[in-house]
C-alpha cells in the first residue's frame, strides 16, 4: 500500500505540472530601463494569483498550460494589460516596461508607513520639501530650506510643527530626526545637528505633521522629519556646487563688530557610480563661515568670570565626508547588502543670549557663548531581502559617534548603538493587505563631567521596542491603518519604563481627485540624559539637574482633505487640516531658587497642556504657459496652545531660612497669561516659496510671516529688570510686538545644460527680527552660486 500511495502521488504531481508553465521576467522603466522592485504582476480574472518583483525587478509566477490576461502595476505609473501563452513545463519570458503616469499628481512617500504610498492615500498629514530648494536657495544649513515646510519653523535649531513644542534651550527634540528612517539624535542631548546632515545628497525630505511614535519611537512627539540618501541613477553622476557670500552690515550701525568683509563660502560635492551589481556615491562638504554673532565685550560690572574671545573665534570652519554603499549578490536573486557612512569635523559656537537688545544685539553676553571643537560620524551597516513570497526583511543599524571640547576641560562624548530588525507583506490572496512590523534596540552612553550628579560619569539609556501596523485597501477607495509599539526604556540600570502606544487612520477617496482623512495617534517622549543629570553654570547661571523626570505623553487628532488640481499642464495639491493634541508631564526649562541663596534653571514636568488648530498647504509644478514653469509650495498654520491647568503647582522653590518658598505654576512663571497660552509659540506662521522658469533663466522668491511669540518665561523680565542679566529684553518685546516678515529672493542661469549659475539673497530687506528671546537671527546675505550637473 505505502508504496501504491508513492506510485499515485508522484503520478499526480508529474500530471499537474504536465499542466502548468513558468512566467518570468523583468519589471523596468521604459524611460530609464531602470529595474523596478515592488511591482505587481497578476492575474487579470484572479488578483489573487500574482507576484511582486523583487530587488532587481525579477518576477517569476506559475500559470496554467493556457492563454493569461495579465497585469503589472506599480504606484506613479501607467498599469500595463499583457497576454502571453504558457505551454505546459516550460518557462516562457515576458520583460515589462512601464510608463510613468503624466496624467497623474502622485507623490510616492515611505515614511507613512514605512513602505511606498501615494501622498494622498496616507492616513496623516506629510508634506515633501523640494529638492529644488535645497539647490537653489543656496542651502548651506538644512534649516533654510526646511523652513519653508507648511506647519514646520526651526526656533534656533529646534524643530517645531505645529505648536507641539516650546523652546528647550537646545534638549530634548520632540520631534524625530531621521536619515533613511534611523534617528539622528545625539545620545547626551536627543538633538539633531543639522550641519552634520549631508544636504549634497538627499533623494527627499518627508515630514510627518502630528504624533508619530508607534513607527519612529519616543520623540516622534509632535512629528518626523526623514531625510532619504540619493543613489546614482547613472552609470556615472558629478554634482558640484560652489557658493560665497557676505553678510550685510545690520541696519544699526553701532551693532556692527567686523570690519571688512563677513563673508562664507562653501564647497559640496558628490559622485555617483552605477553598475548592475554595485551602488556608490561619494559626497563631502566645505564650509567656512564668518557668522553674524560677535563675541562678547567684557563686563567689569559682572560678578563671575569672563572669557576674551576675538573675532576669529567665532567662525565656523567644517569638513563633512559621506559615502552610501550598495552591493547586490549575482547568487541570491532579492538580496541587497551595504554600508552608508558619514563623518564631520567642525568648529563651531553656540550664542545662548545677545548682549543688549541695541548696540550689542549681534553679540553674545559675556560667559553665554560656548565654543566647540567637535567630531561626530556614523555608519549604517544593513541588508535587504527580498522573498519570492514577497516578503521583505531589512535589518538596519547605526553606529553613531559625538565627541565636542568644550572649555574649562567640561568635554563630551556620546555613542549611540541602533538596531531594527523589519519584516512588511504585500498578501496577495487578500487584496490591498499590507503587514510591517518590527523590532528595535536603541543604546546611548555619555562620558560627560556635567552629567556627574548620576551614579557615575558614564550614564547609560537603554530602548527596547517592538512594533507592528496593518495597512487594508478596499476596492480603491477606503484605506485603513492601525498599529500598535511597546517602548521599554531603563537609565543607568537604575528607572525603567514600560509603555504601550496606539495609532488609527482610514483615509477616504471622495471623488478621483479628493480625499479625506482622520487619524489618532500616540505620543511618548522619555526624557535625556541631560534632562535628568545636566548640571553646569552658564553666564553666572546654574543649571539643576532633575533625576525624576517623568516622560511625556501624547495623543493627536485629526481630520483633513487633501484636493488635487490640474489646471493645463500645471498640476498642484490644495490640503487643510483641522488638529487636536493633548500632552500629559510637559516638559519645560524653569528658572528658581532650586537650593537656598542660588537660582538656576532645572527641567520640569509642568503638567497638562492642549494644542488645537487648523493648517493648510499647497505644492505644484508644472507649465503654466508653453514655455514657463511655475513651481510653488506655502501655507498657513493656526494653533491655539494652551495650559489646561494653569494655577497647577508643579515645584516650589528652596529660599534660605525666613523667606516665603514661591510656588511655581503656570501663572507665575509666565510672562504674560492671556488665554493661557503657553510659552515659546508662534500661533500664526504664513509662508510661500514660487519659482519661474523660462528657457535658461529661473526666478524665485520666499515670504515667510511669524507672528509675535506672546508668551516667554517671566524669569527673562525679572533678570532683566533687577540687573543679573541686562539683556534689554523688556524694552525689545515692548517696540516689537507685531510680528516679522522675511524676504528671500533668488535668480539663475543656465550657461549650459550642464553648469548654472545663481544669486541668492536672504533676509532682502535687511530686517532685524527675533524669534527665540535675546536671541536675533541672521542679517542680509548675498550669495553667488555655481552649479555643475555632469
Amino acid at each position: 500500500m505505502k508504496k501504491l500511495f508513492t506510485f499515485f502521488f508522484l503520478l499526480i504531481s508529474l500530471f499537474s505540472s504536465a499542466q502548468t508553465g513558468t512566467l518570468k521576467g523583468v519589471v523596468l522603466d521604459a524611460a530609464t530601463k531602470e529595474t523596478i522592485m515592488g511591482a505587481n504582476v497578476f492575474h487579470s480574472q484572479k488578483k489573487s494569483n500574482g507576484t511582486v518583483s523583487d530587488y532587481e525587478g525579477n518576477y517569476s509566477l506559475e500559470l496554467t498550460a493556457t492563454e493569461h490576461a495579465l497585469i503589472c502595476a506599480y504606484l506613479g505609473f501607467v498599469s500595463d494589460t499583457f497576454r502571453v501563452i504558457i505551454e505546459a513545463g516550460k518557462i516562457s519570458t515576458y520583460n515589462v516596461l512601464l510608463l510613468r503616469d503624466a496624467k497623474e499628481l502622485s507623490t510616492i512617500v515611505v515614511s507613512a508607513g514605512k513602505y511606498e504610498q501615494k501622498i494622498e492615500e496616507v492616513t496623516v498629514s506629510i508634506e515633501i520639501l523640494p529638492l529644488h530648494l535645497i539647490e537653489n536657495k543656496n542651502t548651506t544649513n538644512i534649516t533654510q530650506a526646511l523652513e519653508q515646510v507648511p506647519g514646520l519653523n526651526i526656533l534656533d535649531e529646534e524643530p517645531q510643527i505645529r505648536g507641539g513644542s516650546g523652546f528647550a534651550f537646545g534638549v530634548g527634540s520632540r520631534v524625530a530626526t531621521l536619515i533613511d528612517g534611523i534617528p539622528i539624535l545625539r545620545g547626551d542631548i536627543g538633538k539633531p545637528d543639522w550641519s552634520f546632515i549631508p544636504v549634497e545628497n538627499i533623494d527627499q525630505v518627508e515630514v510627518i505633521k502630528g504624533a508619530s511614535s508607534v513607527l519612529y519611537g519616543s520623540s516622534a512627539l509632535s512629528g518626523v522629519i526623514n531625510f532619504l540618501s540619493a543613489y546614482p541613477k547613472q552609470p556615472s553622476e558629478t554634482k558640484v556646487r560652489l557658493y560665497s557670500g557676505i553678510y550685510s552690515p545690520p541696519t544699526n550701525p553701532d551693532a556692527r563688530w567686523w570690519s571688512g568683509a563677513a563673508n562664507y563660502s562653501g564647497l559640496n560635492i558628490s559622485q555617483g557610480w552605477k553598475t548592475e551589481r554595485i551602488d556608490l556615491i561619494l559626497g563631502g562638504q566645505l564650509l567656512y563661515d564668518h557668522g553674524y554673532i560677535g563675541p562678547p565685550i567684557p563686563n567689569p560690572n559682572l560678578s563671575f568670570e569672563q572669557d576674551s574671545l576675538s573675532n576669529s573665534d567665532v567662525a565656523d570652519k567644517s569638513g563633512r565626508f559621506n559615502f552610501d554603499f550598495r552591493y547586490r549578490p549575482k547568487n541570491i536573486e532579492g538580496m541587497s547588502m551595504g554600508l552608508n557612512g558619514n563623518m564631520m569635523r567642525q568648529q563651531s559656537n553656540f550664542s545662548l543670549v545677545w548682549g543688549n537688545d541695541s548696540s550689542q544685539i549681534y553679540r553674545a553676553f559675556p560667559g553665554t557663548m560656548t565654543l566647540t571643537n567637535n567630531l561626530q560620524f556614523y555608519l549604517d551597516p544593513f541588508i535587504t531581502y527580498f522573498t519570492k513570497a514577497g516578503i521583505h526583511h531589512t535589518l538596519r543599524s547605526r553606529i553613531y559617534v559625538d565627541k565636542s571640547e568644550l572649555p574649562e576641560e567640561q568635554n563630551t562624548s556620546s555613542n549611540v548603538w541602533y538596531l531594527e530588525y523589519q519584516l512588511s507583506k504585500d498578501f496577495s490572496k487578500i487584496e490591498g493587505l499590507h503587514f510591517t512590523s518590527g523590532l528595535v534596540s536603541n543604546r546611548s552612553v555619555t562620558h560627560n563631567d556635567l552629567y556627574a550628579t548620576a551614579t557615575s560619569r558614564e550614564n547609560t539609556l537603554n530602548n527596547y521596542a517592538a512594533y507592528l501596523q496593518f495597512d487594508k485597501k478596499f476596492k480603491d477607495v477606503v484605506n485603513l491603518s492601525i498599529g500598535f509599539r511597546g517602548e521599554y526604556f531603563k537609565i543607568n540600570n537604575t528607572q525603567s519604563t514600560v509603555k504601550p502606544i496606539f495609532r488609527a487612520g482610514v483615509n477616504f477617496k471622495l471623488t478621483q481627485s479628493a480625499h479625506l482623512r482622520i487619524s489618532y495617534g500616540q505620543g511618548f517622549r522619555y526624557p535625556t540624559i541631560a534632562e535628568k543629570f545636566l548640571q553646569t553654570t552658564v553666564g553666572g547661571l546654574i543649571v539643576y539637574p532633575n533625576p525624576t523626570l517623568l516622560p511625556e505623553i501624547s495623543w493627536n487628532a485629526e481630520m483633513g482633505v487633501k484636493q488635487s488640481i490640474k489646471i493645463g499642464k500645471w498640476f498642484c495639491f490644495l490640503d487643510g487640516a483641522a488638529f487636536w493634541q493633548e500632552y500629559k508631564n510637559t516638559i519645560e526649562y524653569n528658572y528658581a531658587l532650586f537650593s537656598p541663596d542660588s537660582a538656576g534653571f532645572k527641567f520640569l514636568n509642568t503638567g497638562p497642556a492642549r494644542v488645537r488648530g487648523l493648517d493648510f498647504s499647497i505644492s505644484g509644478t508644472g507649465k503654466i504657459f508653453n514655455a514657463v514653469t511655475l513651481t510653488v509650495i506655502g501655507g498657513y498654520t493656526y494653533t491655539l496652545p494652551q495650559s489646561v491647568d494653569p494655577h497647577l503647582v508643579y515645584a516650589t522653590e528652596k529660599p534660605g531660612e525666613g523667606f516665603i518658598p514661591k510656588q511655581l505654576s503656570y501663572i507665575s512663571t509666565s510672562s504674560d497669561t492671556t488665554d493661557y497660552i503657553l510659552k515659546y509659540r508662534l500661533q500664526h506662521i504664513a509662508k510661500i516659496d514660487a519659482e519661474l522658469g523660462w528657457k535658461k533663466i529661473t526666478a524665485g522668491f520666499s515670504i515667510r510671516y511669524y507672528s509675535f511669540m506672546n508668551n516667554i518665561d517671566k524669569t527673562f523680565y525679572d533678570i532683566d529688570n533687577t540687573g543679573t542679566l541686562p539683556t534689554g529684553i523688556v524694552d525689545y518685546r515692548a517696540t516689537h510686538s507685531t510680528g516679522s516678515i522675511v524676504t528671500d529672493i533668488r535668480i539663475g542661469y543656465d550657461i549650459t545644460k550642464k553648469y548654472k549659475a545663481s544669486l541668492v539673497v536672504n533676509n532682502l530687506f535687511n530686517l532685524a527680527y527675533s524669534l527665540r528671546p535675546v536671541k536675533v537671527e541672521p542679517m542680509r546675505t548675498i550669495a553667488i552660486q555655481l552649479r555643475a550637473d555632469i
